[in-house]
């Protein structure tokens, strides 16, 4: 395997729509892939997200999605590791260490911070991957949602 890992630019953006919306599939959750592009372009357009593709031999394989944010608590960035996916014949075969890698690397060159992220109770191969990296679990916030939907 010859893997690159490179950030995209927005009009680049088609370029991970297979392995996106394979990403949203996961998770049960289903867009049309116009609304994906537009908003992954829209998103890196504005420069509110930093997204990686990795490819082996020109085929996209993976990607990793952040959006920049700020901690108040240590007055540094926060970047949200919103999004990780492998694509399923690509598991195991490190692209998802080296993608979380490049991410950390980019914290880092910027002048540190932190990374956040979440992912499934069940999904206990992300939480090793996690773990493996550098990553704790977070034992003193709970993480609440609100969808703006109202009551």
């Amino acid at each position: 395997m010859t893997l690159k890992i490179s950030p995209l630019a927005p009009h680049q953006a088609a370029s991970c729509l297979p392995l996106f919306q394979a990403y949203l599939a996961f998770y049960h959750v289903e867009q049309a892939a116009a609304d994906c592009q537009a908003f992954l372009e829209a998103r890196l357009s504005h420069h509110e997200a930093r997204l990686w593709l990795a490819e082996d031999a020109g085929v996209a394989v993976g990607f990793a999605l952040m959006y920049p944010g700020f901690n108040s608590l240590t007055l540094k960035p926060n970047w949200l590791l919103h999004d990780l996916y492998v694509a399923p014949e690509y598991r195991g075969s490190g692209v998802s260490k080296q993608l979380l890698q490049v991410c950390q690397a980019h914290v880092l060159a910027l002048g540190g911070g932190d990374i956040m992220l979440q992912t499934a109770h069940d999904n206990s191969k992300a939480q090793r991957l996690y773990e493996r990296n550098g990553f704790v679990l977070d034992t003193d916030f709970r993480v609440y949602y609100w969808d703006g939907k109202g009551s």
